[in-house]
């Protein structure tokens, strides 16, 4: 992968290192061990060291720098900690480009920068947003957009990729070319640009000459793309498949280089894994544990004895354990989707053939002779275990059926239907298939349970309407709408209504009437989320707390309350858990907390402050969980096209994916390790050339990235004085958190112009301020003021400076449109359309939407889910004012928008950003100005994880809307008036987006 040249020697990536190899030899030599994920490598023009890139990646926490390796020894020459950052080539034998996006406000904003090799030391090079770069002498070709796109093949939207060019050292660019395709890594040679192309279908190399136009096609491949293009600026190497290809412009002839790499392989050899950090599925019954983790089933005593992993060792995956009665054991095979029944020795005894979906869930009888199973075409079944035969119980036309129960005399079962898009009903049916509705079908119900003794089911329900006032915006919320609920099954007293003599329940359902046997607990709404029936009338409720969306954590934890039916009351039996189990009698519950399990008593409070087995404490360490990377990879790849298969929007429109398959597994060979493996994976993928057809993986085995600090700020180096100078400051608003350089800080308020010389007791050197701050959470800075005092200041570092980039250039941009309109106009940007969006649209329209025009920014929108909400508020407009007496008119309705709106977008707002720039069109909202924008808008439900906790997901719903169908796919968004930002703008601090937003703004008001 990622090849590069340099006269006679190549270097490129396999096995996660790079290597180099000369042409007259073809004899590889690795030059990279262990520094992670070592791609991207560039030779330098003197051939004597190369750059590369190097990736991060464990348990989901990622990084990537430069490096440079000579003589067998690396050395890292950046320290910007961004994952985007790359290495594009040499400038001379000591400077290198580097693209990432350090210091900008969005991950898709990145910039070229030249960092000296020896010293460490860069500065941006003023271009502006830039994806590639080519340089010779004078001449200067910057591409934007997409440059490597494996899981999107034929995309044809905002960002698929256009070339500038500067024929004067970047003084001036013009716009070079655009194609109806990706255009990607351009490269000067002689005097024509090449690059590659998917326009015709498959990417393949093309060129063009200096004016952009007589364009050639230079090889011709039809099924594998060619990607990763690299240049000397006399030949030209491209990878493909996995092999490297060699073309000479001299001859126009292209070859296959006939590497033989040999390697260990270490990534490929058998490893073991963390239990808990894999763990996925738990059941429990009167003597075993049965636990799934990185996809193998186990089952063990709780205390001691052996543990025995069930079915095939290795290279398959199996999810949703389920005791039977007989201690056998249900799975689903994720490989071919079937049910399996497992022995507690390991054998596999019964192969379910039926053919149910992709199952989602299963659930045992208590008997353990009948399966309820759904699965994602919506569907409820039972299976016979004895007979072998299935009903279909029910369909839902508004999604997956999630949730059910088994009464304990196995003749009933229970179960969450849903009835609409946010609303679900509990049912409840006999074996034979009989359906009674208990709940109205109005609300959100959820979470069915049994009574152990059979007298009552239990259910969660959204329905106690309370509202409660925002505190931020002029609106009403339902914060706590959860209560549970219990139905009395047989025509008996509630028991929150006893009568003088003894209450009788039986085990029989009466189903006659059940609509007018449900009881709410007397308890407060709290954000319960599951509720399940222990012995001896006790009832578990497991909540979660209400807490912002802005930093989720990886495991939700909540807390266990007790509910005891007969003294109506209830105490916290555990907290800080992950999830639980019980038994089928509901004597037990396994508890999963973060980093242990416990097994205890379900009826009376645990002491969880006791360690052992008087603690409950289950010894997980007794779980050996071997991995043969292999066969898992092969197993990965496969479920990852089985999901596609089974969950892609439309069965029609994926015609030929079987095919699909074979053509990728014949590369998993060549796969040497978990980078390599994802590479595949998002190239098969892209096959759907579909939007929102993503692999995102979770540890490619390296070292954890260290974080680097941030101070906010940007530094040159005065070599006289031999300290850095502050030269920018960042700041949103410096009252908010996170908003604020720590420079700033009480204490430390230092000033552009001062001079920190010493950092931790070191004295700086020339190079990367950020390399002193690697690791650490607070430093020791010895400052040269400007005005001439020494100062000696404490600093606590950022983790991330992204976000105070981001309030940076908003809150420059508010202050812009504030002086350029007279104060007339407000600016709002949104980030997003998920939660950091709406907090960021309110944050600024609260102090914005008063005056006489708006402009709404959504470029650079990532996408998400809440477009009507700002929608419905932008389409409230204002119509008047409430004049009081004393003070300013307020306008009415309150918090509506002003009648003149301009938006602006570009081709980096995507998905429900699409969305909300077609959508502010149609409305007839405003005037929409900027880029067309990104086109994906066939949306996911990411809930599906491969056995390494890789999210891989299919693109399930496809926006179509009644003027232009399925027309925003693939395509985007255009404008109403078209505007660029030009690559010089950038030197400037030019806007022209802004500024067009501006004048038409004002242009509408005084019309």
């Amino acid at each position: 992968m990622y090849p590069d040249i340099r006269n006679d020697f190549v270097a490129f990536t396999t096995d996660d290192d790079v290597w180099l190899m000369s042409l007259k030899d073809m004899r590889p030599i690795r030059v990279t061990t262990d520094t992670g994920v070592s791609i991207k490598p560039k030779i330098s023009p003197d051939g004597k060291r190369i750059a590369f890139t190097t990736l991060w990646l464990r348990s989901g926490k990622q990084g990537a720098d430069v490096f440079i390796v000579e003589d067998g020894r690396s050395k890292r020459v950046t320290y910007f900690n961004r994952p985007t950052t790359w290495v594009a080539g040499w400038l001379s034998d000591k400077e290198i480009m580097v693209i990432t996006d350090y210091h900008t406000p969005f991950n898709a904003w990145t910039e070229a920068y030249k960092v000296n090799v020896n010293d460490e030391s860069y500065e941006p090079l003023p271009y502006g947003i830039v994806s590639n770069i080519s340089i010779k002498n004078e001449t200067i070709v910057i591409a934007r957009g997409y440059q490597d796109l494996p899981f999107w093949k034929g995309y044809r939207g905002g960002t698929k990729g256009e070339l500038w060019i500067s024929f004067d050292a970047g003084e001036t660019f013009k716009k070079f070319l655009s194609l109806n395709g990706i255009i990607s890594h351009p490269m000067i040679l002689n005097d024509r640009v090449y690059f590659l192309s998917d326009h015709e279908s498959v990417s393949n190399l093309y060129s063009v000459d200096m004016q952009g136009e007589n364009l050639l096609k230079h090889t011709n491949f039809s099924d594998y793309y060619c990607r990763n293009a690299s240049s000397d600026g006399k030949r030209i190497v491209f990878q493909r498949a996995g092999d490297i290809y060699l073309f000479d412009p001299q001859t126009n002839n292209t070859i296959k280089l006939e590497i033989e790499v040999f390697t260990e392989r270490k990534k490929k050899r058998p490893k073991f894994v963390s239990t808990m950090e894999y763990l996925t599925d738990v059941d429990v019954n009167q003597n075993y544990i049965g636990l799934i983790v990185r996809g193998k089933p186990f089952i063990m005593r709780p205390w001691e004895g052996p543990v025995v992993q069930l079915g095939e060792k290795q290279g398959v995956k199996y999810r949703e354990l389920q005791f039977l009665s007989n201690e056998d054991i249900a799975v689903v095979d994720s490989n071919e989707n079937k049910l399996l029944i497992l022995s507690k020795d390991g054998k596999i005894k019964q192969k379910v053939e039926k053919d149910f979906g992709r199952i989602e869930k299963i659930k045992a009888s208590p008997d353990g002779k009948k399966l309820l199973i759904s699965n994602n075409r919506l569907e409820l079944w039972l299976y016979d275990l004895e007979s072998k035969k299935e009903k279909l119980i029910d369909k839902s036309s508004y999604g997956i059926i999630r949730e059910f129960d088994w009464h304990p005399t196995g003749e009933w079962f229970s179960y969450a239907f849903p009835e609409g898009f946010r609303t679900q009903s509990i049912k409840i049916a006999n074996v034979s298939g009989n359906i009674i509705r208990v709940t109205s079908p109005y609300a959100f119900d959820f979470s069915p349970s049994f009574d152990p003794d059979g007298k009552f089911l239990y259910f969660l329900s959204a329905r106690t309407l309370d509202p409660s006032s925002d505190k931020f915006i002029f609106n009403m919320s339902f914060q706590r709408v959860i209560k549970p609920y219990l139905v009395v099954l047989s025509k008996a007293y509630s028991p929150f209504n006893q009568p003088l003599e003894e209450v009788k329940h039986d085990k029989n359902v009466d189903p006659e009437g059940i609509q007018y046997r449900v009881i709410p607990f007397p308890v407060e709404e709290d954000n319960y989320v599951k509720i399940s029936g222990a012995k001896s009338n006790k009832v578990l409720l497991y909540s979660q707390p209400i807490r912002g969306q802005l930093n989720p954590q990886e495991d939700t934890l909540g807390k266990i309350e007790i509910f005891d039916i007969e003294i109506k009351s209830k105490e916290v039996f555990a907290e800080n858990v992950r999830n639980f189990v019980i038994t089928k009698d509901g004597s037990k519950v396994l508890l999963v907390f973060k980093d242990s399990i416990r097994l205890v008593n379900a009826t009376t409070k645990p002491d969880l402050s006791t360690q052992g087995i008087k603690g409950g404490v289950v010894d997980t360490t007794r779980i050996k969980v071997l991995v043969d990377p292999e066969k898992e990879w092969r197993q990965m790849l496969f479920e990852t096209w089985k999901l596609m298969k089974e969950n892609y929007w439309s069965a029609e429109k994926l015609q030929g994916w079987d095919s699909v398959l074979d053509k990728y597994e014949k590369l998993l060979d060549r796969v040497s390790t978990r980078y390599e493996l994802s590479d595949v994976l998002k190239e098969m993928q892209g096959e759907t050339k579909t939007s929102h057809s993503y692999e995102t993986p979770y540890d490619f085995e390296t070292a954890e990235p260290l974080v680097i600090g941030g101070l906010g700020a940007e530094f040159n180096y005065d070599e006289q004085r031999e300290c850095f100078k502050i030269v920018k400051i960042y700041s949103g608003d410096p009252t908010n958190e996170g908003e604020r350089s720590p420079l700033k800080d009480p204490g430390v308020e230092l000033n552009e112009g001062d001079c920190i010389y010493s950092i931790d007791g070191e004295k700086v050197r020339k190079g990367s301020i950020n390399s002193h701050f690697i690791n650490k959470d607070q430093a020791i800075l010895e400052v040269l003021t400007s005005d001439g005092k020494n100062r000696t200041v404490s600093v606590r570092l950022m983790k991330d400076e992204k976000y105070l980039m981001y309030r940076h250039w908003v809150e420059k941009n508010r202050e812009y449109v504030h002086k350029m309109s007279d104060g007339k106009l407000g600016y709002v940007h949104v980030p997003d359309m998920m939660y950091q969006g709406f907090a960021e649209f309110f944050r600024l329209f609260i102090s914005e939407f008063y005056r006489q025009g708006l402009i709404v920014d959504v470029r650079f929108n990532r996408g998400g889910f809440i477009s009507g909400l700002i929608l419905q508020r932008l389409l409230l407009r204002r119509e008047g004012y409430d004049v009081p007496r004393n003070g300013e008119r307020i306008p009415f309705p309150y918090l509506s928008s002003p009648k003149v709106i301009v938006a602006v977008t570009n081709e980096n707002a995507g998905s429900d950003g699409d969305i909300f720039s077609y959508l502010f069109k149609k409305y007839k909202i405003g005037i929409l100005i900027g880029r067309r924008t990104w086109g994906g808008v066939i949306g996911i439900s990411p809930r599906h994880l491969l056995v390494d906790k890789t999210v891989v997901t299919q693109p399930e719903f496809a926006a179509i809307f009644d003027e232009v169908g399925l027309g925003i796919e693939n395509y985007g968004v255009d404008p109403d008036i078209e505007v660029d930002n030009y690559p010089q703008d950038y030197r400037t601090g030019k806007d022209r987006q802004l500024d067009k937003a501006i004048e038409i703004a004002l242009k509408q008001m005084n019309t």
